[in-house]
């Protein structure tokens, strides 16, 4: 019986430190963004910083991502 996406997502959390450490840094990264795009109005540095941080997100996704289709096809660690 196949994993779920969300199950599979959640071992990685659980099972793998390079997983675990990239979800942690795209929480942050949210964080900080949601703070910065509160605001009614941005200095051109903040405008800056939350581009970065858009960018640092999908970055830091797509090697999640990686990750995720790399257990998906390989459940027992085979493809390490």
């Amino acid at each position: 019986m196949p994993i779920s996406q969300q199950s599979l997502e959640e071992i990685l959390v659980r099972d793998n430190s390079e997983y675990r450490e990239l979800h942690h840094k795209h929480r942050s990264y949210e964080e900080k963004l949601e703070k910065l795009t509160s605001r009614n109005f941005l200095s051109d540095e903040e405008k800056f910083e939350a581009t970065t941080l858009k960018k640092q997100k999908l970055a830091i996704k797509d090697r999640m991502a990686e990750i995720v289709k790399k257990h998906a096809a390989h459940p027992d660690g085979g493809g390490h």
